[in-house]
């Protein structure tokens, strides 16, 4: 796997690449929470190159989710993991584990950072 990362004024966009599986879920894991660290908690995940992800990997976006979302600015603002080009395999995944109807998944990565 792979991670690419580019910080931006409000959001952080992170390309995952490869395959997230039981070897890399805790490097994607490691990079969002020194993201929340540093107090970055509006988080969007290109996946557009994603290939494979297990139930680690699955397991790191649920963890991911809901911290970003206990974080809160005013109750109408806060922080979230939104997902931008989810390949189709991938998308079975998310259907099948019901993290289709968990996440806001957007087209493209300038609708995603936009929706922030």
């Amino acid at each position: 796997m792979e991670l690419n990362h580019r910080r931006l004024n409000r959001v952080d966009l992170i390309e995952v690449i490869g395959r997230v599986d039981a070897a890399s879920a805790p490097q994607l894991k490691q990079l969002i929470e020194s993201l929340f660290a540093d107090g970055r908690y509006r988080i969007v995940l290109d996946l557009s190159r994603l290939e494979y992800i297990s139930s680690p990997g699955l397991r790191v976006l649920i963890e991911a989710r809901k911290k970003a979302r206990d974080w809160k600015i005013t109750d109408l603002e806060g922080g979230d993991i939104r997902i931008a080009n989810l390949p189709p395999r991938i998308k079975e995944v998310f259907d099948l584990t019901g993290f289709s109807s968990l996440f806001e998944i957007y087209g493209d990565t300038v609708e995603a950072v936009g929706s922030f």
